[in-house]
């Protein structure tokens, strides 16, 4: 399973302190501890800073590059930015995050048709808002799907994001999102799927205790990725003790590294 960084996000405040100040200390700090935590991706959102957004996702991309070698998720509803960010990426993998059937998915459609190597989340969503079944939610997904296909976009390059709400306000959502990515994986088995797994204990205590259970019972169910933070410590701990139990360890050699490092 994929892990993409959620951390580097201008909603959190002082991440978009650092983006303001270009605190250059701070972000290469973030970038090094997920890349180290695990993490094979970074999403980079900068749209709270408005009129800044394309300068301030330029030079995070520019420390990504230089710092890590993960790939970047670009995380902005600007199809401009999205243009300049795809050419100051060059050389990483590529995630465009993210279009709806409605939404984006024209005004990219050139882009992701001319570069084979960019991949994209499509978000299952109406007009409306976020669907209340897992079938309506996997009815938005083949839409998209669908639109892709006739553009020769083929399945492996799809992400499909499993919509995950928050469970303070509203107890089924886990298993809503969980249901979701069942029938996604049935449906449309090449398709990769993801989330904001953090997202599931928001408004709550504790939310560790969530987070890693939550991501246990969705990697059962075939998650491909997961926006998350991977740095606290419960949470590594917890991701190699899943890939263990899921028979996708041998040996048990990364769980037991994790573990060793952790008491060394």
């Amino acid at each position: 399973m994929l892990i993409i960084s959620e951390k580097l996000n201008s909603s959190i405040p002082f991440v978009l302190e650092a983006f303001q100040k270009r605190d250059n200390e701070t972000i290469i700090e973030l970038i090094k501890k997920q890349e180290l935590s695990g993490a094979t991706y970074i999403d980079i959102n900068t749209a709270v800073l408005q009129d800044g957004e394309q300068d301030a996702m330029l030079y995070a991309i520019d420390l990504v590059k230089k710092h890590s070698n993960m790939g970047i998720m670009i995380d902005t509803p600007n199809v401009n930015v999205v243009h300049q960010a795809v050419e100051a990426a060059e050389g990483r993998s590529i995630i465009i995050n993210s279009v709806t059937v409605s939404e984006r998915i024209d005004e990219l459609m050139d882009l992701l048709k001319s570069r084979s190597d960019i991949m994209v989340v499509g978000l299952p969503i109406s007009n409306e808002g976020i669907p209340h079944t897992a079938e309506e939610r996997v009815r938005y997904a083949g839409e998209i799907i669908e639109k892709f296909a006739q553009n020769g976009i083929g399945e492996d390059r799809i992400f499909i994001d499993v919509l995950v709400e928050a469970l303070a306000v509203g107890d089924k959502n886990a298993a809503l999102c969980l249901e979701t990515l069942r029938l996604l994986k049935e449906t449309y088995p090449n398709v990769k799927t993801t989330g904001g797994f953090s997202n599931i204990s928001f408004g709550l205590p504790k939310r560790m205790v969530l987070n890693t259970a939550f991501l246990a019972m969705a990697m059962y169910q075939g998650l491909d990725s997961a926006i998350m933070d991977p740095a606290p410590d419960s949470m590594r701990k917890a991701y190699r003790a899943i890939n263990a139990l899921l028979g996708n360890d041998e040996y048990c050699m990364d769980y037991i590294d994790e573990i060793r490092g952790t008491e060394e």
